[in-house]
């Protein structure tokens, strides 16, 4: 993928006897930032079916820009690059219903540049300027690759549980001879082929109804589900460093608590993390940030406005 370009694919799911699910794929311009990373980031595909009869089919990848330099622990010194402070406790003060910032950096200072969601494919972001790109569905907070050797924290935004969580993929993509970097054939319950992993089939349409399971071409990713946040049900983590992953399906983290540092595993072209909101179900999206276009006009998901302070 060359810089300033990118790939966007959709994807829907489907429920009920005989339903099924698909999803196709729309071209995106990607952004570039200070030092000219372009980060192609970590886009899901939603795929699943409920009854007898039904077939199921899936979506993956997803593009984004942005760069950054610098380092920051929250609760520990600043430094490039650097990751120092408690594992739990992340940034203090902040307001217990809102989501925390989930990286140790600090945009415009450590972390330079921000991909903004578009999860209403408008082509702009919520303060009306542009996102990511195009349909982008998270945010994307992009570090260099000196940052991400020496290591940079992501830190779980929320109490909650985690939900799915997968590591152990090739974390330096792009690389055109890794087999985790390249897009897979096909999109299967519990296939970990490529650039995705994706969950079994389960109750996992909507709130928690039907049969239905879900891709992440983030590579190594981890999924965490809230309650207790007005407007949040989960929040995912994707392009996570190879052997970083400190959580397990089912168990508990606290808002702070390392869980993973910033890698560029999946479908990546520089180490960023991708953060995204579901709102109301599994993989129903929301824009944390909050502002005249919207589509969230207020009030903001996160604890913090900034969310970083």
């Amino acid at each position: 993928m060359t810089s300033g370009g990118g790939q966007s694919s959709g994807g829907a799911s489907g429920a009920g006897t005989g339903a099924t699910s698909a999803a196709g794929d729309a071209p995106s311009g990607g952004g570039s930032g200070v030092g000219g990373a372009f980060l192609e980031g970590g886009g899901a595909g939603a795929a699943g079916s409920a009854g007898e009869g039904g077939s199921s089919g899936g979506a993956g990848a997803s593009a984004s820009g942005g760069s950054a330099a610098g380092g920051v622990s929250s609760g520990g010194s600043a430094g490039t690059g650097g990751v120092s402070g408690s594992d739990q406790g992340g940034v203090g003060g902040q307001d217990p219903t809102g989501l925390s910032w989930p990286v140790d950096c600090i945009p415009g200072d450590t972390c330079t540049n921000l991909g903004y969601p578009d999860i209403d494919g408008d082509a702009v972001a919520y303060d009306c300027g542009e996102p990511g790109y195009v349909g982008h569905e998270g945010t994307d907070i992009g570090v260099t690759w000196t940052q991400m050797d020496a290591g940079i924290a992501v830190r779980a935004a929320a109490d909650g549980e985690v939900f799915f969580a997968a590591d152990g993929k090739y974390d330096r993509c792009p690389d055109a001879t890794q087999p985790d970097c390249q897009r897979p054939p096909d999109y299967l319950p519990g296939d970990h082929t490529g650039t995705n992993v994706c969950t079994e089939l389960g109750p996992y349409c909507g709130t928690g109804t039907g049969s239905c399971f879900w891709c992440f071409a983030g590579g190594n990713v981890i999924v965490i589900l809230h309650d207790g946040v007005p407007g949040v049900f989960a929040t995912r983590y994707d392009h996570l460093k190879n052997g970083s992953v400190r959580v397990s399906p089912g168990g508990r983290v606290v808002r702070g608590q390392v869980i993973a540092e910033v890698g560029s595993a999946g479908n990546s072209t520089g180490p960023h993390l991708h953060f995204e909101v579901w709102g109301t179900g599994y993989y129903e999206l929301a824009d944390p940030w909050a502002g005249p276009c919207g589509p969230n006009t207020g009030p903001s998901l996160w604890a913090n406005d900034p969310p970083w302070e």
